[in-house]
């Protein structure tokens, strides 16, 4: 039972992860950032949400507002599978769900 609550846990927190690179400078007076989320997260639409508060949070601190030029989406494919077996049987189970990725390009407006 130990196990399964360990791998339950390892599960969870891997499926409940949402990362981004931070604001990178591009061309032109505009920058990128790159978000991705699991499923848990919202996938696509989570990624994207996260990449525009963050271009949001890092135009605010130079007193204007971020203005999104283009936004490149697309779905990550994520698999998992887990079994248990004991003395009364065993079990087995798995799935594949989709993580999203967005690269999004900005510019800040005061």
């Amino acid at each position: 039972m130990m196990k399964i609550g360990i791998i339950a846990i390892v599960a969870l927190s891997i499926t409940a992860c949402a990362t981004t690179s931070g604001v990178m400078e591009a061309e032109g007076g505009t920058y990128i950032i790159s978000a991705r989320a699991a499923p848990a997260r919202g996938g696509t639409a989570g990624a994207n949400a996260i990449a525009y508060e963050e271009a949001q949070k890092f135009c605010a601190a130079k007193g204007g507002r971020a203005i999104v030029i283009d936004a490149r989406e697309r779905d990550v494919y994520q698999s998992s599978a887990g079994a248990s077996w004991s003395t009364y049987g065993g079990s087995a189970g798995g799935g594949t769900f989709a993580a999203g990725n967005v690269n999004l390009r900005f510019k800040c407006e005061n």
